[in-house]
């Protein structure tokens, strides 16, 4: 009995020692190429060398993440204005300034073209959009002369609560214009951008307080 436990232990003992061998096999061919096979002998006529080692560990491969799909980004249709830069630090009177004059009256205005734009006066200059001048055959006819039709803006006086604020778009307006002005304009527009920031701090939508008057004892 004590035999029979013995040469089962034995067996158990070679077979888990089996189970955990691993056999890879270095193959050489004729012209001396070399590959490597694991568990399975080199076929015939070929140079066989034989390597055992112990178990070989496998490390589980990771579970993959899932991918995490962002909308794509909207592109501006055609012709559209995309802001390339942050709104301005938000605007608003100086206390020292209420007792200033409110600021003149502004216009939102929309041109022929349908372009909007705010304006200083309620009736603007017309514009004189060219006409096609056609020959008696319909065709284009070069040196036929020119003519235009005078076109006009359509404005709206901008309610009292609102005129701050519509005043500072009008200043941003002209920073703007003035900071891609050329050589040729930018004397003009320097002068618009000196006088609509004259007006905002000569009213009650000064953001800065007013300068003492050195007259006034």
């Amino acid at each position: 009995m004590r035999r029979l436990v013995l040469a089962l232990a034995l067996l158990f003992a070679t077979h888990a020692a089996c189970a955990q061998e691993t056999v890879f096999y270095k193959c050489t061919d004729a012209k001396g190429n070399v590959s490597m096979q694991n568990g399975v002998p080199c076929a015939a006529g070929m140079k066989q060398e034989v390597r055992r080692i112990g178990e070989v560990k496998t490390v589980p491969v990771p579970a993959k993440k899932p991918v995490v799909m962002e909308a794509p980004e909207e592109k501006p249709a055609y012709g559209e204005f995309v802001m390339v830069r942050g709104p301005a630090m938000k605007r608003a009177p100086a206390p020292e300034a209420a007792a200033l004059p409110a600021p003149p009256a502004l216009f939102q205005c929309r041109t022929w073209e349908n372009k909007d734009y705010l304006g200083e006066t309620d009736s603007p200059e017309p514009t004189c959009a060219r006409l096609e001048v056609v020959g008696i055959d319909g065709s284009a006819a070069l040196g036929m002369g020119s003519a235009c039709e005078m076109k006009y803006d359509t404005c709206t006086a901008i309610p009292a609560e609102q005129l701050c604020a519509s005043w500072y778009r009008h200043l941003d307006d002209a920073e703007f214009k003035l900071k891609y002005a050329g050589n040729d304009n930018r004397r003009d527009r320097q002068f618009a951008f000196d006088t609509i920031n004259k007006k905002i701090k000569a009213s009650n939508c000064s953001t800065v307080a007013p300068a003492e008057d050195p007259a006034k004892p």
